[in-house]
């Protein structure tokens, strides 16, 4: 008879702890990051000043768990395109739809953590987290298809970098300037510009 493996409940404070990032998801989305507050943070979970640093030590450390949620989001955004093989266009475009959409609602934050050029020292650290960390399956899958013989244009830790950096300024640009382009254009050309860039080819 096979084991069975039990599931932890959330606790309590895995709760308050999700709350804070939900809550600072929706206070990133009307103010500068860098003008949000402790008590502000707070009050939007429901929880006292004091609770916040029961969770997280400083703004810093929720920013780095937030950006650890937005990785997460992409690589299930991506997962589709990640697991497969060859250039597959449509689940890679699926998968830029998906992150569109969040960037379409969380783009006000999201531009000021990993776009602007000048975020201090606390939010450079934050957007090197999230290269480092959003780069490694997509390096991985790149590797995967230089093995198998196709054909890949650079050091592929390096082409991973040069595409979360064209997709994380092509949805920036979008959220920006809504309406500029249509979301058929906008995903189209995103994905071949992308499958050019790693593969020198688009189906």
């Amino acid at each position: 008879m096979p084991a069975t493996r039990s599931r932890r409940a959330p606790t309590k404070g895995d709760q308050r702890e999700l709350a804070l990032l939900d809550a600072a998801r929706v206070v990133f989305r009307d103010k500068p990051i860098s003008a949000v507050t402790i008590d502000e943070l707070a009050g939007a979970a429901g929880i006292a000043r004091s609770g916040f640093y029961f969770y997280f030590e400083s703004k810093q450390a929720l920013l780095a768990a937030l950006v650890d949620q937005v990785v997460g989001e992409v690589d299930s955004e991506m997962a589709e395109w990640l697991a497969s093989d060859g250039l597959d266009r449509g689940a890679l475009r699926r998968g830029l739809q998906r992150s569109l959409a969040r960037w379409m609602v969380d783009g006000r934050w999201l531009r000021e953590a990993f776009i602007a050029p000048d975020p201090g020292p606390d939010m450079l650290q934050v957007r090197e987290r999230l290269f480092t960390t959003g780069c490694t399956l997509f390096r991985a899958r790149i590797e995967r298809d230089l093995r198998a013989g196709l054909p890949v244009g650079g050091p592929p830790e390096l082409v991973a970098t040069m595409v979360l950096h064209l997709r994380n300024m092509t949805f920036a640009d979008a959220f920006a300037k809504p309406g500029l382009h249509t979301e058929d254009e906008l995903l189209d050309t995103l994905t071949d510009a992308i499958l050019r860039l790693v593969y020198g080819v688009t189906p």
